[in-house]
Order: C-alpha cells, then sequence, then structure tokens
C-alpha cells in the first residue's frame, strides 16, 4: 500500500554508506511497522494475521510480533519459526485449507485451534486429528483484476457453505467463520467488499441450524502501488470504506480477520546488486547482475503475470542521459530476466550498484540455488 506519509528508508546516500558485499536486502524495520499501523487503523477493531508466506525471515516476523500482529501459517515449518520466536498458539491460525495430517497434529499438539477448509475430506481429517478445534470454511469468490489469481485451486462454492458448517458441528468441531482470498496483487478497489456478497441469507440461515459466526476472514491481497506494474493505485482507505458500507448490512457483526503478507513487507526492502557485465546484443544492451530471479526477483517472470519493480542505479547521474536497458540475473537459465525495459544512465558500467525497490514480498521465500548462487544477505535499518 502506498503512505502519504512515506519517508525514504532507502537513500542512495543510506545504502551506499552500508559497507555490505552485493548482492544484498535491506529491510526497514520502521516501514513494516508503518504498514501494520495503517491497517489496524483502517480497519478497527478487526484481528490482524500477517500472512508469513510473503516473508518468513526471522527479524520480520520479530518486528511483526513486536507490532503486536498474529500469524497466517500455512506448514509445520512456518510454525517451527514462530515457535522459534516464542509466538504464542492464540496468535497463530493455520490457513491453508488443504493440509498434511501430520501437520495438523503438530498445530494442535501446539495449542493452535484454528483450521481452515474448504471440503468434507479435510474437515473429516481436522475432526480426528484436532478433535474439537474452531474451523472456517474456505469459499471461492471473484479474483478477476488480480495478478494472482487462488479460485482454480482453493475454495468451495457458496451454496456449500452450510452444509459444510453443519457438518462441522455434527462432528464434534466448532464452525466459527467463513474466508475468502480475492487474489494477490488486486486491483479492484471492491473485490473485497464485493465477497461479502451473498452473506445476509446464509447468515441467517446459519442462524437457524444454531450456527453463529464468530468471524469473517477476508484474507489479503491488499497490493503494493510501487511497482511499475501495477494497474490501479488501491488506496487502504478507500478499501476499507467499501468493506465497511457491506459489513454494515450483515444481520450481525461478526469479527473481522485480515491476512495481509504483501500490503506489510512489500515497499519494506529493497535489494542492491552490482552490474557484473555489459553485452551488446541485437536488440537490447545487457546489464547482468549478481542478483537475479532465482535470488530475490523471482515475480519479475511469474507464471501469471510479471511484477516490474521501480529501480535505480545506486550513484549520483549528474547530468548523464539515461537510456533503455535490459537487465539480467548471474545465472545460466534464459528466464532469468528481471526487465527489458528499464531506463538508467549510459555510462553505467560493471562495478555500478543497481538498487530494485519494493521487494519485500515473495523475494526471499522463493528464493532459489539454482546454478549454487547463495541467498543474498539480509540487513535491516
Amino acid at each position: 500500500m502506498t503512505s502519504k506519509s512515506h519517508k525514504d528508508h532507502f537513500s542512495s546516500e543510506i545504502l551506499d554508506a552500508l559497507p555490505y558485499e552485493t548482492p544484498f536486502f535491506v529491510f526497514s524495520k520502521k516501514r513494516i511497522t508503518h504498514n501494520i499501523k495503517e491497517f489496524k487503523e483502517f480497519f478497527p477493531g478487526a484481528k490482524i494475521y500477517y500472512a508469513m508466506k510473503a516473508n518468513s525471515d526471522e527479524e520480520t516476523l520479530k518486528t511483526a510480533l513486536k507490532s503486536g500482529v498474529g500469524f497466517e501459517v500455512a506448514s509445520v515449518y512456518e510454525l517451527n519459526m514462530l515457535k522459534a520466536i516464542k509466538v504464542p498458539p492464540e496468535k497463530i491460525i493455520y490457513g491453508t485449507s488443504v493440509k498434511p495430517a501430520s501437520h495438523i497434529k503438530k498445530f494442535f499438539n501446539y495449542g493452535v485451534n484454528k483450521f481452515a477448509f474448504d471440503s468434507l475430506g479435510e474437515l473429516e481429517k481436522i475432526a480426528d486429528l484436532a478433535p474439537k478445534s474452531k474451523v472456517y470454511v474456505r469459499i471461492a469468490v471473484s479474483d478477476k483484476g488480480s495478478v494472482f489469481k487462488f479460485s482454480e485451486k482453493f475454495g468451495t462454492e457458496k451454496e456449500n457453505i452450510i452444509s459444510f458448517l453443519e457438518r462441522a458441528k455434527e462432528l464434534g468441531l466448532d464452525p466459527c467463520g467463513i474466508s475468502f482470498h480475492v487474489g494477490s496483487q488486486a486491483s479492484n478497489v471492491v473485490a473485497w467488499a464485493n465477497a461479502l456478497d451473498g452473506l445476509v441469507d446464509i447468515m441467517n440461515k446459519l442462524s437457524v441450524i444454531g450456527i453463529k459466526l464468530d468471524f469473517i476472514n477476508m484474507g489479503g491481497g491488499f497490493p503494493c502501488n510501487k511497482y511499475l506494474s501495477s494497474e490501479n493505485t488501491l488506496e487502504l482507505e478507500e478499501i476499507a470504506y467499501h468493506i465497511f458500507l457491506k459489513y454494515k448490512k450483515l444481520p450481525y457483526k461478526p469479527k473481522i480477520i485480515l491476512e495481509p503478507g504483501r500490503g506489510i513487507v512489500s515497499d519494506a526492502a529493497v535489494l542492491v546488486a552490482s552490474v557484473i557485465a555489459r553485452v551488446e546484443r541485437r536488440e537490447h544492451t545487457w546489464l547482468f547482475l549478481d542478483a537475479g530471479v532465482y535470488t530475490g526477483a523471482f515475480e519479475a517472470m511469474a507464471y501469471q503475470g510479471s511484477t516490474r519493480y521501480k529501480i535505480t542505479a545506486m550513484r549520483q547521474t549528474n547530468g548523464v542521459d539515461e537510456m533503455i536497458f535490459a537487465l539480467a540475473g548471474p545465472t545460466g537459465d534464459s528466464p532469468d530476466i528481471i526487465t527489458r525495459e528499464v531506463m538508467l544512465p549510459r555510462d553505467i558500467q560493471v562495478g555500478d550498484k543497481i538498487v530494485i525497490h519494493d521487494i519485500g514480498a515473495y523475494s526471499i521465500p522463493t528464493i532459489s540455488r539454482f546454478n549454487g548462487f547463495p541467498k543474498p544477505d539480509i540487513y535491516f535499518i
């Protein structure tokens, strides 16, 4: 999300003074804290669970914990990260709707008691391995306009809500809520509000069979407006306004749960890389960097839509003209291309540093060791 009071935590002066070997990430704790504060401001009374899949670096988790949020977790491996920093079970929800049985058991043994599901098979699995737990049904909603779409893979249809929650009650579970996800990097300001359509009748019918929702989990999808590939600028305040218009029409007011990931960490980091080669080839002048799509910029080649980051040169241009470059990573893989059209100083050379901005989300978790290149170091300011 954007912020009118945004302060540049990553000025060239600050970054150039860091004595680190490239490539490296720099995160701003203040920026993470500020973004969490904005969610709390525009969604008063809502419970916020950071979707740790966006970035599960330990210092990020500690910063989020200190800011008073909980965590939406998708595996026992993520749970172990939270256990290592002593996150209490009541601050954790197991939010993925398809889970390995062994993971469910370990969450339950730790004391986590909120589990998502979107099929009867998953519900029966939870009843067997985490008896008497709270469960909430994930439903499919429109993810039109979102860069990364989830509706194909996750979520049952709305017409199954009543029978699924009734079955949960029969199995001795506590049917406590409904969840949905409008897709990652959403561009429709009313996507979340539209997902509430049809719930009035469903909530009334649930009340008749003795089921009252404790919460509605509206998931994540809150976009980063600073990507050059962002189609629309969506302000968090405007998203909240439309949500609450629909929320007020519900027959009663369950708690609101949010699961922001990208919305908390996307603009809280930069990746600093060095130019290792400048090569003229046919249509483009290529700058090869010591970091690429396998070492942090995975979403630049993502399968459903490429993220285009703001990219700048570290040094002062001193009035030098700019030209279009293509940027590639250091591996021998042809898809390792960050962009084919970035404006940088015409005289940029080997050894110059490049800054890739707003790369805090889904960068570190998607790093691989392609060609053996290691994960860049991570620093916090």
